[in-house]
């Protein structure tokens, strides 16, 4: 089962416009001018207060992982209980739906190359919970992409439970900017006049 959409993080407020880093490792955007338009047109007064750009620059990411305006008060009731006045905060997955992609970041497939490794080093699942200190059926799930798994856990598994090594790297902008010159020099000196 898929996990629900949630915002990771906001990346960008500009005049109407948000960008998005979802859990789903996608960069995405959303236009507001065009929501507002269609919040407008379906008679939703409580959503006009996002036309003001002082009031609309104030977003932030609730603890529900979704955009919150706290300085936009709205009020609700259930039934036959009293008003109850709380931030504006959007539906997560009617944000997803409503956005447009801008990127697909890379992910890695921790659970293939855990996999590949235990099988390289002829060890089952159950051997690799044993040596390690987990469970088979822990070991199972991060090879399906069931489970998240800590940095710190997974160097346990593969040290302690394959016999192998985690070599972990990270390029810094600069140095992906002159590996991709290097490889492609025509453009690096078409790009930089």
């Amino acid at each position: 089962m898929k996990p629900l959409q949630k915002i990771s993080r906001i990346i960008a407020v500009e005049p109407f416009k948000i960008t998005l880093l979802w859990n789903t490792s996608e960069i995405r955007a959303l236009d507001f001018a065009q929501l507002c338009n269609q919040w407008e047109a379906d008679g939703d007064s409580k959503m006009a207060a996002l036309r003001d750009w002082e009031t609309f620059k104030q977003v932030t990411l609730s603890e529900n992982r979704t955009l919150c305006w706290p300085n936009v008060l709205v009020s609700f009731s259930f039934k036959g209980e009293a008003s109850t006045t709380s931030p504006l905060e959007l539906d997560a997955l009617e944000l997803y739906r409503q956005s447009t992609l801008v990127k697909k970041t890379e992910s890695v497939n921790v659970g293939a190359m855990l996999r590949k490794a235990r099988e390289n080093a002829g060890l089952s699942q159950a051997d690799v919970a044993l040596k390690s200190g987990t469970t088979r059926n822990y070991i199972s799930r991060i090879e399906n992409d069931k489970s998240d798994i800590q940095l710190e856990t997974l160097q346990k598994i593969v040290e302690l439970g394959i016999g192998g090594e985690i070599v972990l790297q990270i390029k810094s902008p600069k140095v992906v900017k002159r590996a991709q010159s290097a490889q492609n020099p025509a453009k690096a000196f078409l790009g930089s006049q």
